[in-house]
């Protein structure tokens, strides 16, 4: 009923519910209450008007949810009524490199020196980077290293190396969108 009627209207409502509920209501005041109550019903009646006209468009159109919905609201839509389980959002793991059987994490920090300079110059000659990267079967950590080299670089790696590592363009595009973001 709240949602129905301004905070004005609702408050007046609550006071006149409880008049009556303590027998203490005149004979114009239920009547108010019944002119309240009849609007917060016309307004509900004329919602779902208006939800029966969208549902028609909707389905003469052949309209689909993503053309509606961006895919983060249909997910927060899905997760709200128990369609999908409410996890809390995915853990993106940092770049692993490996260099002398040394790991490293490539995180918002600069990688040492010791590790930079190879891995950069060898990305830069345009050679595989393959020995450095030490998820080679994650495809998204892949594709973050090297997204990450080509933005810190100015170089972009060859797509025959992309293949060797498994991963697409549209990996590292991706990627690439996720580190500016």
């Amino acid at each position: 009923m709240a949602k129905l009627l301004t905070d004005s209207e609702f408050q007046r409502f609550s006071e006149l519910q409880q008049k009556q509920s303590s027998f203490t209501i005149t004979a114009a005041e239920a009547d108010e209450l019944r002119d309240i109550v009849a609007h917060a019903q016309k307004r509900r009646d004329d919602r779902a008007a208006a939800m029966q006209s969208i549902e028609t468009f909707i389905q003469q159109f052949d309209i689909t949810p993503d053309e509606l919905f961006s895919p983060e609201q249909i997910g927060e839509a899905a997760r709200t009524y128990g369609l999908i389980p409410a996890a809390r959002k995915e853990r993106v793991l940092p770049p692993s490199l490996t260099f002398n059987g040394k790991p490293y994490q490539w995180t918002t920090r600069a990688l040492p020196e010791e590790i930079r300079v190879p891995l950069f110059d060898a990305f830069k000659a345009g050679e595989s980077v393959k020995s450095f990267i030490a998820t080679l079967k994650d495809a998204n950590r892949c594709a973050a290293t090297i997204a990450r080299l080509e933005r810190e670089t100015g170089a972009e790696y060859a797509p025959a190396w992309l293949d060797e590592l498994s991963v697409t363009r549209a990996q590292v595009d991706e990627a690439a969108q996720k580190l500016a973001a």
